[in-house]
């Protein structure tokens, strides 16, 4: 736990400035976290944010040392994309404590805030297939194995149950209908930024394996209609993914495979060259 001299945060948002900044991570929306809210919130993190601040101060000021704190928990969720057997995101959401105290000893009295990690990360593990299904409304498809006020488990095929906060899963599922997995996982920064190819990608291929898509995508030849169709397939809306298009469109060729189109389309929504 690292102390910083004065009173660093006085509410939640400089709180999770601070945190962000001690963890590193770079260009994350502050709204990102109101996702993970019901991981960082927990009777254990309450009982364990007292302990640590006061072995902290103890151990700085010494055993005599008294102190009063405000406090917050700021969940950090870390991604990275596994392909191998079972496509899925992996969301390794930990808890940082951010608590700004007064610390009084025999000698004097001071301001200090306190910032680091406490209790052991939580992983999400969500299979693209959950994640594509969440996208088309169609989680029912999904038996549930166990359900209580926090969690909900349900089977998928091909993997061990997924276990799933269901504040996260109601948050995602409203988030999606007005903006794509792209744009969401971008909000996480720059490690949204490195996995949103892939995951998108993932997605792409579980559209098509619509059976009324014999040609795969890498062969099939692009048209504005198919093009479009990919797009929203990826959560974009209509009128989203024909602007995409239209941005890209200096770049894209009538000779084109599908799969190339794509990649560019993408690449040009973020702004690239």
């Amino acid at each position: 736990m690292k102390i910083l001299p004065g009173k660093m945060a006085e509410n939640q948002r400089e709180a999770i400035a601070l945190a962000f900044r001690e963890a590193g991570l770079q260009g994350m929306d502050d709204d990102i976290i109101d996702m993970f809210t019901s991981l960082a919130n927990d009777h254990k993190a309450s009982s364990e944010a007292d302990k640590t601040i006061g072995t902290a101060i103890r151990n700085r000021y010494g055993s005599k040392a008294t102190w009063r704190a405000e406090w917050w928990f700021i969940p950090m969720p870390k991604l990275h994309y596994e392909g191998k057997e079972v496509p899925q995101l992996v969301i390794e959401v930990g808890v940082y404590l951010v608590a700004a105290a007064a610390v009084r000893t025999q000698q004097d009295s001071r301001l200090v805030t306190l910032v680091g990690a406490i209790c052991k990360p939580e992983t999400l593990a969500i299979p693209m297939v959950f994640l594509h299904a969440l996208i088309e409304k169609d989680l029912g498809r999904f038996a549930i194995a166990a359900r209580d006020s926090t969690y909900t488990t349900w089977e998928v095929p091909g993997t061990k149950p997924v276990r799933i906060p269901n504040e996260f899963t109601g948050e995602l599922s409203d988030k999606l209908k007005w903006c794509s997995v792209v744009a969401w996982l971008g909000e996480f920064g720059a490690q949204g930024q490195c996995v949103a190819p892939l995951v998108a990608g993932s997605l792409l291929g579980l559209a098509f394996q619509d059976s009324s898509q014999p040609v795969p995508v890498n062969r099939e030849m692009v048209t504005t209609d198919n093009l479009v169709s990919a797009l929203e397939s990826m959560a974009y809306q209509p009128a989203e993914a024909r602007e995409m298009m239209r941005l890209a469109s200096p770049r894209l060729r009538a000779d084109m495979t599908l799969e190339e189109a794509i990649r560019i389309t993408l690449q040009m929504g973020k702004g690239g060259d």
